[in-house]
């Protein structure tokens, strides 16, 4: 049976981990070349605590990914900064938030990442969704004609990385009709969340392996 593990170089585990997940085991974090990496290979969600000036972060996920390729990895950092987050994601992590994360949160993350999902806070994800618009150069897919022509300019605009209130303002509606049109272009479009609106809309394959939730 599976299970979550969390590895920390703590004497004592934050409580909140234990209480998200009782039966969680705990691993000493003693680097990637001393840890006791055995009892890994059968994690479902591999937790991992990076302190804030651990520069050996993208050689331990590396480690972690051979140690369990079948388990989803998330960083937990004591102050989490959007630099860190990028070099995470970028070195496999499926899910970046912090180490004081609510049980409720910690379930959340688990359950997306557990399916093939990306977590991150919503201001990293809008910076990953500038990222790819500044990037994309390809022709909208043609699943956006499906949309009216208001629904096409929120999409369009929540592919940018605009927030809600950033799209009212410039279209002069309310922040209210703005969620509805996200509501209802999620639907045509068979997406869960802005993530996957965006990759859809900046031509990004295989958006649907994306699942982060964030609400419309």
């Amino acid at each position: 049976m599976t299970r979550p593990i969390f590895i920390t170089a703590r004497p004592q585990p934050i409580p909140r981990w234990l209480e998200a997940f009782p039966n969680a085991l705990l691993v000493h974090d003693q680097g990637p070349d001393k840890t006791d990496l055995v009892a890994l290979e059968n994690a479902s969600v591999l937790w991992l605590h990076a302190t804030a000036d651990d520069p050996a972060l993208s050689a331990w996920l590396k480690t972690l990914r051979i140690a369990a390729p079948n388990a989803s990895i998330v960083v937990l950092s004591n102050v989490p900064e959007d630099d860190q987050g990028m070099a995470a994601l970028a070195a496999g992590a499926s899910g970046y938030c912090s180490a004081l994360s609510l049980p409720a949160v910690l379930h959340q993350v688990a359950s997306v990442v557990e399916h093939g999902g990306l977590w991150v806070g919503p201001q990293l994800m809008r910076r990953l969704m500038q990222g790819l618009a500044v990037r994309n150069d390809t022709v909208p897919p043609p699943a956006l004609d499906s949309l009216s022509q208001r629904e096409r300019q929120v999409a369009e605009a929540v592919a940018r990385g605009s927030t809600n209130k950033e799209i009212a303002r410039v279209m002069h509606i309310t922040e209210r009709t703005v969620k509805a049109h996200l509501t209802a272009s999620f639907e045509k479009l068979g997406v869960r969340d802005r993530m996957q609106l965006s990759l859809l809309v900046n031509g990004v394959e295989d958006s649907t392996h994306l699942p982060q939730k964030i609400s419309a």
